[in-house]
């Protein structure tokens, strides 16, 4: 049997028993399932219970209940703590969230530990304020905010952290957390956040922090107005802190995107003038100056496309048209002020200048540019403003600056304008005055200075305003009013020397020299006897009117002043000498020992010995000491002197000595030959003068003056014929009208034994000199003694043992007056030539000198320029002689040709183009320096309309060089004339033939030209011209002409029966570079070619040039003017002039008056190119031409052109083709043409 193991067993095999019935078993089932449907937590109740504030007791002890249930869950935490804090249960609370402050998840332990912070804040704002445990629970409650604020939260939290920290007076921890949340990327704020943040910084005293809040909210900021706007808030934030730099900096490095925005670079200089940062404010002002012109440029673009962009008004001067570019006062002043703020000179000058040409009429603009304009070194513009505002508004600061700068820009219209301001402000004293007139003077109008004047020069004028007006007046050659006016002076102050000397000086550009005497004598009482301007000037003005006792009385006194020269003393000895010949002597031994100048000692002796004192000679050559025995013994003319005084004393081995030492110190010394050979035929010396004449003949016979000699030597040795052959018969035609000559030649025919001829020579003598004196004079005493001084003359040109020249020199001024008479002014001018020609030009020589020297100091860079550009070939020689081959190549050629010497020039050439062969310019040197060379073959044809006769020329030229600085041209040809008015000519010569030689001749200072000819034409004629023109200095240029038998062509009647003679001077002035004035005067006498005379002519030529170009092809423009005045006519009953008429106007109403030509009065202007390549070599063919409008006094208005082709045909050659056409060129032809061919073949 089985047995039961459980009570389900016994189901299947017999009934159960029943502990509960069902009905009982299911209302228990029933009630355990609400049992634990009451157990498990209720969502909604859950819910309510989290969700609920109210802090009951039940919800404190559900949540907990719940919590315990599920820790983890951190809602029900949440919510614990929150009913914890209301119920006031902080340490609860706290404990509560404690689990939670470490969560991994950040937002739940965001969560918590704000919860828990907040436990602390509702502890302590739950405690009554005068609780015991309220600072402890204050001070743990800021330091569990400032934990908080340490680390990183959401960005809501910071900024309730940020929020509770300025509530509880936490100011800087609110700061700091608000720019920590400013600073984190990715932060979902807008800009009006963090200005309003930034504005409670500001309130809280934070500037930087405000700031940095402020620039924030610029970069979350999406409108340019708004970014403007924030950053600029910053930056006035700062610099409300007083944090100046810190503003200036934060304004350059944070201005990005708003650096081309002009309304915030204009804030930005304002707020760094403000600031003190003039560099920064330069800086971003040029920026803005540029965003502005940039601006005002695409407006103005706009403006011209025909869009509307409002574009502001411009200067109201400006122009009429398109529309200009604005000017905004406000940002052209403040980057002007900025520039200047920071001493930007040069910005703020283009600024206002800018502000000026927009708005001309902008007085304040003009100031401002005016003063920068000086400040910068930019004087011009400164007196141009000043001058506006002066002239404008009559300022007194205005004209005082013009005062102030036009003397240094030598603007004289604008000084002359400040100084008529102010003298009408108030009476000038004499500086101002002086300066007026001096500022007239340089403005050319003298005529308003006097005016000025003479406006302030009445009867009480002070006497500067006088003395001003004579000077004026003097230098404006009003001569008259200048002396009236010294005149005045006198009359008012007194006789005084200065003025004196003025008086003489206005007197004598008049020739009033009397006049001017007598205003010096005035004075004379009044002068101090050492006042040396006076007493010299009375002695030359004595001098000059031949008031001989007065200016010997002057020169008396001026040679005892301690700075006398040596020409005063010459003057007063001639003076002395003069008056008394024996005591001139010890005047010139005076002059001697006061320069002791071996000059002055030739003087002592020469006079001495004219005076036959051979005693004082030997005085004076004892008391020389031996260095001025050394130097005088250098000098030949010396050791001539002394030779003669030994000779005359008998030491003839001493004289031959010291003439011997002349002659080898200078071979050639003038007086020392003859006076050897006068010594040697005085004392019989026959072998030494045999010697001496087989020594030195051949070379002494070119010296004409020794000729005399010479044939006295020969006849002293018995030789007539060789003198008479050598010296007297080729000099006979030049000398026949020498009576002493004549003599001299007739004793050489005596002594060779033509007796007869001799005898016949002296019997024509003395009767041609009977004939020439008158027939009822008889021998007077003095003619007696000019019969004997005669007598010695002739002996002396014989026989005389000195020196024969100084000798005969001495008789000639003895026979050129009567015996008791003073020298004549030519006796004087031949002493004077006499010692010209000894070479006793000692200031020319020191002048040369001194001027070398100095030149030795220059650099050799400039001395080359400076010679070229001056074009003085004295200087060229001295540096070529000087440097050579240490001279730029170039430069040295250029030097060789100025200098006037060809061959080293091309010989320079050559050279430069041996080591440079591919040079060009040295191949265009060596070109021209071989064409200027060059022999030259020249042709040329010219037709000529010349009114009433038509001419053709047609000559040959041949133009070789002899040497190289002398060339000799030789010309042939003919001209032949048609008529053409028949109312004028009847007939005309035929054909004319002409042939002219000519010779030019160049000098280191100028050339010399020399030209003559024969020309068959009505007459036959032979003209001469001499031409020589000098260059005085770099500048100046002087050109003298002699012209004899010139062909004349005023007219066409003196054109083919007429001649001229002809003296002119023309001055070159060059000015510059690119200027020039010629200035020239010419006098003419006519005459027809059969000698009929006709009358005088003057003619005046005044021409301003002007170089616009000076290269290939050049522009040359002139004015000038030319006056020409005849005097004089023809007389027709002449019978010269019937033999013209008959043979030119025969059949018409015209007879020989006709030669006689129009005064005429020519002014014009002309325009000319490349006409120098008319005769100048050109390779290419190259135009030339020129056009001139001109007025004649005769015509009126005319004009002149001419067109013209030069080029080369064959390489070696030149031509030139011109058509000239001319009306009122001259006042006597009313229309003349010219066609004329050169060709010049170079070989």
């Amino acid at each position: 049997m089985r047995q039961r193991t459980s009570i389900f067993d016994a189901l299947g095999n017999s009934a159960r028993p029943r502990v509960l019935a069902p009905r009982g078993l299911t209302l228990f089932t029933v009630v355990v399932a609400v049992v634990f449907v009451l157990m498990v937590p209720n969502p909604t109740l859950e819910r309510r219970a989290i969700e609920s504030r109210r802090g009951d007791l039940l919800t404190v002890a559900y949540l907990a209940n719940l919590l315990r249930t599920d820790p983890d869950d951190p809602a029900l935490r949440f919510a614990l703590a929150r009913q914890q804090l209301a119920r006031n249960e902080t340490d609860a609370a706290r404990a509560t969230l404690r689990p939670l402050l470490d969560s991994p998840d950040p937002q739940l332990r965001a969560d918590s530990h704000w919860r828990d912070w907040l436990s602390y804040r509702e502890a302590w704002s739950r405690l009554p304020d005068g609780s015991p445990l309220r600072p402890a629970l204050h001070k743990a409650m800021l330091r569990r905010l400032h934990e908080l604020a340490a680390e990183t939260w959401p960005e809501d939290m910071q900024v309730r952290i940020a929020a509770d920290a300025f509530t509880l007076g936490e100011r800087a921890l609110g700061s700091q957390t608000i720019k920590a949340l400013a600073r984190r990327p990715g932060t979902r704020f807008d800009a009006g956040w963090y200005a309003e943040s930034a504005r409670t910084l500001l309130e809280a005293g934070d500037y930087r922090g405000a700031a940095e809040l402020y620039l924030v909210a610029r970069k979350r900021a999406t409108s340019l107005q708004a970014r403007r706007s924030h950053y600029l808030a910053a930056l006035h934030t700062l610099q409300a802190g007083n944090l100046l730099d810190e503003a200036v900096t934060t304004a350059e490095r944070e201005l990005d995107d708003l650096a081309d925005d002009t309304e915030t670079l204009y804030a930005v200089v304002v707020l760094a003038r403000a600031c003190g940062r003039p560099d920064v404010a330069d800086r971003l002002a040029r920026r803005m100056i540029r965003l502005s012109l940039r601006d005002q440029l695409q407006r103005w673009q706009l403006a011209q496309a025909g869009l509307d962009v409002s574009l502001r008004p411009t200067a109201a001067t400006a122009p009429a048209g398109a529309p200009g570019l604005a000017f905004d006062e406000r940002i052209y002043s403040l980057a002007y002020d900025a520039f200047l703020g920071n001493r930007n000179l040069a910005d703020a000058y283009r600024v206002a200048e800018s502000a000026v040409r927009q708005r001309p009429d902008d007085l304040a603009w003009r100031e401002r540019l005016a003063k920068v304009a000086e400040w910068h070194g930019q004087p011009r513009v400164a007196l141009d403003q000043w001058l506006v505002l002066a002239r404008r508004d009559g300022r007194r600061d205005a004209w005082e600056a013009v005062l102030r700068l036009a003397p240094g820009l030598t603007d004289d219209e604008a000084l002359v304008a400040a100084l008529e301001w102010d003298a009408r402000r108030q009476t000038p004293d004499p500086t101002r005055l002086a300066a007026v007139v001096a500022t007239y003077e340089r403005l050319g109008r003298v005529q308003e200075a006097l005016a000025f004047l003479q406006a302030r020069a009445g009867d009480k004028a002070p006497a500067e305003v006088l003395e001003a007006l004579e000077q004026l007046a003097e230098r404006a050659g009003e001569i008259d009013l200048a002396i009236a006016t010294l005149g005045r002076l006198e009359a008012r102050l007194g006789p005084d020397p200065r003025r004196a000397e003025r008086v003489v000086a206005l007197l004598m550009r008049e020739g009033r020299g009397r006049e001017a005497f007598a205003a010096l004598e005035r004075a004379k009482p009044h002068t101090a006897p050492g006042d040396k301007a006076f007493w010299r000037l009375h002695a030359d003005l004595a001098a000059f009117i031949e008031d001989k006792p007065a200016a010997q009385d002057s020169y008396r006194r001026v040679a005892d002043f301690d700075d006398v020269t040596e020409t005063e003393f010459t003057r007063y000895l001639e003076l002395v000498r003069e008056a008394d010949p024996a005591a001139a002597g010890p005047v010139a031994e005076r002059a001697w020992q006061r320069f002791g100048q071996t000059a002055q000692l030739k003087r002592v002796l020469d006079l001495y010995a004219e005076a036959g004192r051979e005693a004082d000679i030997a005085r004076v050559l004892g008391q020389l000491t031996p260095a001025q025995r050394r130097d005088a013994e250098q000098d030949a003319r010396f050791l001539a002197q002394r030779g003669r005084h030994h000779q005359l004393a008998g030491r003839r081995a001493a004289a031959r000595a010291d003439y011997q030492q002349a002659l080898a110190l200078q071979p050639r010394a003038e007086g020392v030959r003859e006076a050897l050979l006068w010594m040697l035929i005085d004392g019989n010396d026959a072998p030494t003068l045999r010697n001496l004449l087989a020594r030195h003949e051949d070379a002494w016979a070119e010296d004409e003056a020794l000729h005399d000699a010479l044939a006295a030597a020969w006849q002293a040795l018995s030789r007539p014929q060789r003198a008479l052959d050598r010296y007297y018969t080729p000099r006979l035609r030049e000398h026949r009208g020498d009576f002493l000559w004549m003599l001299g030649y007739a004793d050489a025919l005596e002594q060779n034994g033509d007796t007869d001829r001799a005898w016949r020579l002296r019997e024509a003598l003395l009767q041609q000199a009977r004939r020439e004196r008158p027939a009822d004079a008889e021998p007077t005493a003095a003619q007696l003694d000019q019969a004997r001084r005669a007598a010695r003359l002739r002996l002396a040109r014989s026989q005389n043992p000195g020196d024969p020249s100084h000798a005969v020199l001495r008789e000639i001024l003895r026979l050129d007056r009567p015996a008791d008479a003073p020298f004549s002014p030519a006796a004087r001018e031949l002493v004077l030539a006499w010692f010209i020609d000894q070479g006793q030009i000692e200031g020319v020589r020191g002048f040369l000198w001194h001027q070398y020297g100095k030149s030795l100091a220059r650099p050799l860079w400039a001395e080359t320029t400076a010679a070229l550009g001056s074009a003085d070939p004295r200087e060229a020689g001295r540096l070529l002689e000087q440097w050579d081959e240490r001279l730029p190549r170039y430069d040295r050629v250029n030097l060789a040709r100025l200098a006037g010497t060809p061959a080293i020039a091309a010989t320079a050439a050559f050279e430069a183009m041996d080591l440079q062969r591919d040079d060009e310019t040295s191949h265009l040197q060596l070109t021209e320096i071989m064409l200027e060379q060059a022999d030259r073959a020249d042709l040329d044809l010219a037709q000529r309309q010349l009114g009433s006769i038509d001419e053709s020329f047609t000559g040959a030229r041949l133009d070789i060089g002899l040497a190289p600085r002398l060339r000799l041209a030789v010309e042939l040809g003919r001209v032949s004339r048609q008529i053409i008015d028949r109312n004028y000519f009847s007939a005309l010569p035929g054909l004319e033939a002409l042939a002219m030689a000519r010779l030019d001749w160049q000098h280191d200072d100028g050339t010399t030209r020399l030209a003559i000819g024969r020309r068959d034409s009505y007459a036959s004629y032979t003209p001469v011209l001499v031409e020589r023109e000098q260059r005085i200095n770099r500048q100046l240029s002087v050109t003298a002409t002699l012209g004899i038998d010139q062909p004349a062509t005023e007219n066409a009647a003196l054109r083919v029966a007429g001649l001229r003679q002809q003296a002119g001077l023309g001055l070159t002035l060059r000015l510059s570079g690119r200027d020039q004035l010629n200035l020239r005067f010419d006098d003419y006498r006519y005459s027809a070619q059969n000698g009929l005379p006709i009358g005088r002519a003057r003619q005046t030529q005044l021409e301003y040039a002007h170089a616009f170009r000076s290269e290939l092809s050049d522009l040359i423009g002139s004015a000038f003017a030319s006056s020409y005045a005849f005097e004089g006519g023809v007389d027709t009953t002449d019978p010269r002039a019937v033999e013209i008429k008959q043979r030119l106007f025969a059949t018409t109403p015209v007879d020989a008056a006709a030669l006689a030509p129009s005064s005429f009065k020519l002014y014009g202007l002309r325009l000319s190119t490349n006409t120098r390549h008319i005769t100048d070599y050109t390779r290419a063919l190259r135009p030339f031409g020129s056009v001139g409008l001109l007025h004649n006094s005769v015509v009126g208005a005319g004009y002149d052109y001419s067109l013209g082709l030069a080029g080369s045909v064959l390489g070696n050659d030149h031509f030139s083709a011109l058509l000239r056409e001319d009306k009122g060129g001259t006042g006597t032809y009313a229309k003349t043409r010219q066609f004329a061919l050169h060709y010049r073949y170079l070989f």
